[in-house]
């Protein structure tokens, strides 16, 4: 099997089965708690992007990489994350501003996910030693991709329930 076949069916049974934990297990222990409880776990899920400062780290990537792709990659994760830890924050004390919070760290986190993911797949990065790297795409890259996805719908829920 190749590489790309390779993260493809890992990205597809690893999607399925966060959406399955999700449906089974986190929905129904959240469908009843208020917007602010309910979006914080996902939210809170976010505030590990700072992991993609490593695609800034020397020696991680071989020479050939676009320098430009690795530091806008590492630049938007670590302002995803920093986002990410406000809005929490704000949604754990109930803050007015929380939601806008969350507007604005959702927007910036999945575009920066809406850029990255065509663009590992353009340089064909699967096709290199990635590390960990590989590991974080197929698993916490798909969690914090689903957890907008839910963040979007929540938030829009919102909007039309006013």
């Amino acid at each position: 099997m190749d590489n790309f076949l390779i993260i493809n069916l890992q990205a597809v049974i690893g999607s399925i089965a966060i959406i399955l934990g999700f449906n089974l297990w986190i929905k129904p222990r959240i469908a009843t708690l208020s917007l602010q409880d309910a979006l914080l776990p996902f939210v809170f899920l976010n505030t590990f992007r700072y992991l993609g400062l490593s695609f800034m780290a020397k020696e991680q990537f071989y020479g050939g990489f676009p320098s430009e792709f690795l530091t806008t990659v590492g630049i938007w994760d670590m302002t995803t994350a920093i986002l990410a830890i406000v809005a929490a924050i704000a949604l754990k004390g109930k803050w007015k501003l929380a939601i806008p919070l969350v507007w604005v760290f959702n927007i910036v986190g999945f575009t920066d996910l809406l850029t990255a993911f065509p663009q590992f797949f353009g340089l064909e990065l699967y096709n290199h030693d990635l590390g960990f790297i590989w590991l974080m795409f197929v698993t916490y890259g798909l969690a914090t991709f689903l957890s907008h996805i839910y963040i979007f719908i929540r938030l829009v829920r919102h909007l039309r329930n006013k």
